[in-house]
């Protein structure tokens, strides 16, 4: 049984059932899916007006809400909208297929704001129901080709979208990120996107500087992945935010991440609540930070530092497995105390007897994004103290783009 089959049947969302009498006939080169929660029609006329739109595209767009909210007025306006948009060529309880007007796409709307999400599972559960169904139809050949593309409805798109990623792509690639830039005319808001975007760039760097192998962008609006080596990892998981960085963490163990430099997606700065954490909350954290006369602190860039001496001795740390103490001399205390403070001995006792080429291996599936965060995070708290962006910016080893 294969890796999609397998997801299928065990861990796929129940809207996946009822792709069961989905026209077979249908067929589509690419798909994208996009959760969609207070948000505008802008995005689907956006689609439908653009070259996109004549690349046989299904996307996929679940409309849904918390179930803490009550009224489903935005929602349903928007569910009404997408309708309007084309003829309904196949509707199974809270999914509907609509064929565009003219047009060489298609639109699956999913209905998940009448049968809200629950509050804890929200747009990770979201792109996941999305993903679930892009990952069934490809098993079913209704999709032909194996990538699985999650935006947001605040991204537009440019017209090399998917041909870009299909000159990219390779045997051992199994997810991309594509550059991106944010816009507003909104200057407060796009003074404020400018520095959280300049955060995310500097953050990248650095682990780009350090040798990283998980120095990758985690935006969900950014991402594309192959349909079975999601199912591998089991999907999205069903998280109210970073369900992106998730996924992604978990990807990158199994393949490489590409990076789409030349493609950029030009995304809608905004503020937002529709996430606890994010770019929403960050941006809007930073016009409350400018209009105090406040500057924005991110991280201090010694810790880049640390965590390039530390990744630097990882090829030496096989063979003092049994001697941790000999190797911690390769380091300053900072670096050492952090390393257990993630349970790092922890996991070299249970290495004791594996090969060399396994036990690098192991090392870099542990040493993962998020453990190198929660690295980074020590440093922070206990050595390095976060500094003005402007001023880290400054003083790095590395450069941003």
């Amino acid at each position: 049984m294969d890796n999609l089959t397998k997801y299928q049947i065990n861990y796929a969302e129940p809207e996946v059932e009822l792709l069961s009498t989905f026209p077979r006939h249908c067929r589509f080169s690419h798909t994208l899916i996009i959760p969609a929660y207070k948000e505008e029609s802008k995005f689907i006329d956006s689609f439908i007006q653009s070259s996109l739109a004549e690349q046989n595209v299904l996307l996929i767009i679940v409309i849904n809400q918390p179930e803490s909210e009550n009224d489903i007025e935005h929602q349903q306006c928007l569910y009404n909208i997408a309708l309007s948009k084309g003829d309904v060529s196949w509707q199974h309880k809270n999914l509907t297929l609509i064929n565009l007007a003219c047009k060489n796409s298609s639109l699956l709307i999913v209905d998940r704001f009448t049968k809200p999400i629950a509050d804890k599972f929200g747009v990770g559960l979201a792109r996941k129901i999305g993903a679930d169904l892009a990952c069934y139809l490809i098993n079913q050949k209704n999709i032909t080709t194996p990538w699985i593309h999650s935006s947001d409805a605040d991204a537009q798109l440019p017209s090399n979208y998917f041909s870009s990623l299909a000159i990219a792509e390779s045997k051992s690639s199994v997810a991309a990120c594509y550059n991106f830039t944010h816009l507003s005319d909104n200057k407060i808001i796009e003074h404020a996107n400018d520095i959280y975007e300049q955060s995310l760039r500097y953050y990248v760097a650095g682990l780009t500087y350090a040798n990283s192998p998980y120095n990758f962008y985690t935006i969900g609006s950014v991402l594309a992945f192959k349909a079975d080596v999601y199912a591998c990892v089991r999907g999205f998981p069903k998280r109210s935010a970073g369900e992106d960085f998730y996924l992604l963490n978990k990807l990158a163990k199994l393949g490489d991440v590409l990076w789409l430099k030349k493609c950029i997606l030009a995304l809608e700065a905004r503020m937002s609540d529709r996430v606890p954490f994010g770019t929403g909350p960050a941006v809007k954290s930073i016009v409350e930070l400018t209009s105090q006369n406040k500057v924005y602190y991110y991280y201090n860039p010694e810790v880049f530092e640390r965590l390039k001496t530390l990744l630097s001795n990882f090829n030496i740390l096989s063979e003092h497995r049994n001697n941790l103490e000999f190797w911690y001399e390769n380091f300053t205390e900072d670096i050492k105390e952090a390393l257990i403070s993630i349970g790092f001995e922890s996991f070299v006792a249970k290495q004791q007897s594996v090969k060399l080429e396994q036990f690098n291996k192991q090392l870099v599936v542990w040493f993962d994004a998020f453990k190198t965060l929660k690295f980074i995070h020590f440093l922070r708290d206990k050595y390095y103290q976060n500094l003005p962006l402007s001023e880290g910016i400054l003083l790095a080893n590395f450069n941003i783009e």
